[in-house]
């Protein structure tokens, strides 16, 4: 099993009353995949105070969608240069890579539902090597129990529906393993 390499950091996220609060302490934690991963299997195990559900899905834009005539086209146009809805269709499955979102959500939740953590990201978000719309780089999104006019069941509805557009949210650094961007905090003692 692999070692924890921030986790009580990442703990620390799930004790806060107050946004302002959460929302300074997000602008500085880092998130480490491994630590996500071993919470989420605590979770999971019954080992937390938190129940788990996870939810992801392929949100591929209307107008990379295939007609069924460029879906045809394909086959009739035989070997040799495409032409036509032919090549109208390989040109949307290359685009169709660069434009869909895999979006990942992750509800962590009291029985109750009173105290709620969801986390969520894309592809583009937690990528490495690339540059996302946030400026400090890889980073998933949090939005919990302490946003007034969210509640979990309805974020999770939103979510499941095939809504592509969740609410605003805080930043948090993610980072894949150490050396990806930022070295591991310290370890006292």
């Amino acid at each position: 099993m692999l070692e924890p390499i921030d986790l009580e950091g990442f703990l620390k996220i799930f004790t806060f009353n107050k946004k302002r609060d959460l929302e300074k302490y997000c602008s500085e934690v880092v998130i480490y995949r491994r630590d996500f991963v071993a919470f989420v299997l605590a979770c999971d195990a019954g080992r937390m105070p938190f129940g788990h559900r996870i939810h992801y899905c392929d949100y591929i834009p209307k107008h990379l969608l295939p007609s069924k005539s460029e879906r045809e086209a394909l086959p009739e146009n035989g070997v040799g240069p495409l032409k036509g809805n032919a090549r109208k269709m390989v040109r949307k499955i290359h685009q169709l890579f660069d434009e869909r979102l895999c979006i990942f959500g992750h509800m962590f939740y009291s029985p109750s539902l009173w105290e709620w953590h969801f986390f969520y990201f894309n592809q583009r978000d937690v990528d490495e090597e690339r540059p996302n719309h946030w400026k400090k780089g890889a980073h998933v999104h949090l939005i919990n129990w302490l946003w007034p006019k969210h509640d979990a069941q309805s974020l999770w509805s939103t979510l499941t529906s095939g809504n592509a557009r969740l609410p605003n949210s805080f930043h948090i650094r993610f980072v894949s393993e150490p050396g990806k961007g930022l070295e591991a905090p310290a370890k006292e003692g």
